[in-house]
């Protein structure tokens, strides 16, 4: 008895640190995720700045030369802004998937904890 009684104290021991590791893991998940928003929010703000500089500049800007170096840096500012947005969705994506993993991981662990403090306790 007191040989299995050890045996479920020490599972029991190992579920709660590895529930405590998912945990941390997750609140770093949430962390990186606050910061996304940050980079996200910031990076819309740049946009808007971006493009009333180059309406600014298209404003001062004259002849055939002019315009298509203005069409130029648009298309080369889109296209950066394209790729900036498409990373920082890569990177929500799979912030959000480790959180959902570590969700179901902790809910697992939850589970097992359950059974073992029942198993414990009889």
């Amino acid at each position: 008895m007191d040989a299995t009684h050890n045996q479920l104290e020490q599972e029991l021991h190992q579920v709660k640190m590895a529930k405590t590791t998912i945990e941390t893991n997750m609140d770093q998940s949430r962390r990186k995720l606050n910061e996304q928003d940050w980079l996200e929010e910031d990076n819309n703000h740049l946009e808007k700045e971006k493009l009333v500089l180059l309406d600014s500049l298209r404003s001062g800007w004259q002849g055939e030369e002019a315009r298509g170096f203005h069409r130029y840096l648009e298309e080369q500012q889109h296209e950066e802004f394209q790729a900036w947005k498409k990373d920082l969705q890569d990177k929500r994506t799979h912030l959000d998937t480790e959180l959902q993993e570590n969700k179901a991981q902790l809910h697992t662990l939850e589970t097992k904890q359950a059974t073992l403090q029942k198993e414990w306790k009889a």
